[in-house]
């Protein structure tokens, strides 16, 4: 079987989920991966052969910073990908014919789907949400998007099935769509060996910050220093360089082994983080995203959870971390939730193969 998989380029949430199911695939499977996600950021994740063709046919989400979106140049960015779709698509069809595609996924590029369907492939929907669950929420202001807002729904429901990522929206855009577990990657506690080579005491609690890509440069991270009984790491300098925070190397530990070997995780609230913190039995400290449909259903699941701590924007950007910290500090940690959603997307992913070669 040869399988394509379409990853949206906004973001590296998208990609780290599509490598856990690339990685689950048996491994006489062919794997081509069509993104502008960076070729180096699958050889670390990527642990089977793959073909890196980049290409980008979505744009995700414009945002201003970490949580806030800016929803005119958003849609705006999307009109530009989908009129260059239209010029691209018997282009795009023939690519798939000469590489003898046997199966697209996509997370979430709508145009995919439509390749797919013009190429006679069976297509596949592994995600959480859709850019139709994001747009829709933005059309009522920008009328002259719904044009667009119905291809998208048009594209999406041509696929074969959805395999529904939890916690999922509702994305009742597509036919046939099957539910399963969490998707991330799985970490192993390294606390011992961390607290080694950084030269962090037993009695410390430590902290992991994701800022993300986009950063926020705007809270006064010299403050960080004022928890005096924890210890912060995460994968970007932060700004001011507080004494009791540093910068660690993928080189060195896995990220999930971080995740998995914190005392808490201090983040946005996205599917990446949401669910590896699930998997990892890993309390996690959170802010509000606005204009992404994305989150309510996530915080919904967090809070049933039962670990999570929501900050609002003020407090957090302020560094008012005392009493969330205090509670994650006298509380017991959660344990893992069970894992098994990366092989249960493969199955559905043979299944709608099989189907299609009777």
């Amino acid at each position: 079987m040869r399988l394509l998989y379409y990853i949206t380029s906004h973001g590296y949430g998208h990609a780290v989920r599509a490598c856990v199911i690339c990685n689950a695939l048996p491994p006489e499977t062919e794997v081509v991966i069509r993104t502008t996600v960076p070729r180096r950021f699958f050889e670390k994740e990527v642990s089977r052969p793959f073909v890196y063709e980049p290409e980008a046919f979505d744009c995700g989400c414009v945002q201003l910073d970490g949580i806030t979106v800016d929803k005119a140049k958003t849609l705006e960015a999307y009109r530009e990908c989908a009129d260059r779709n239209r010029d691209l698509l018997d282009k795009e069809v023939a690519w798939c014919k000469r590489r003898k595609i046997d199966i697209v996924i996509s997370d979430i590029v709508p145009f995919a789907f439509e390749v797919a369907k013009r190429a006679d492939i069976p297509s596949v929907a592994a995600t959480n949400f859709t850019w139709q669950t994001i747009y829709s929420e933005y059309t009522p202001s920008y009328r002259d998007f719904a044009p667009y807002l119905s291809e998208i729904e048009r594209q999406y429901a041509l696929a074969d099935l959805l395999i529904a990522l939890y916690p999922a929206n509702d994305m009742s855009c597509f036919g046939n769509q099957v539910q399963v577990r969490p998707v991330g990657r799985i970490g192993k506690d390294v606390r011992g060996s961390f607290n080694t080579r950084y030269g962090i005491s037993e009695e410390k609690k430590v902290g992991l910050i994701y800022t993300g890509t986009f950063g926020m440069d705007a809270v006064p991270w010299k403050m960080l220093e004022k928890f005096d009984e924890w210890k912060f790491f995460g994968l970007y300098p932060l700004p001011g360089s507080p004494a009791n925070y540093r910068c660690v190397s993928k080189k060195d530990f896995r990220y999930q082994d971080c995740i998995a070997s914190a005392d808490v995780m201090i983040c946005k609230l996205g599917y990446g983080a949401c669910a590896e913190c699930f998997i990892n039995g890993q309390p996690i400290i959170y802010l509000p995203r606005t204009g992404f449909a994305e989150f309510p259903v996530l915080q919904k699941a967090v809070e049933e959870w039962g670990h999570g701590y929501l900050l609002s924007r003020d407090d957090f950007y302020a560094l008012r971390w005392h009493e969330a910290l205090q509670s994650v500090a006298g509380r017991q940690r959660p344990a893992r939730m069970q894992s098994d959603g990366a092989q249960k997307c493969v199955l559905a992913i043979e299944n709608v193969y099989r189907s299609s070669h009777v």
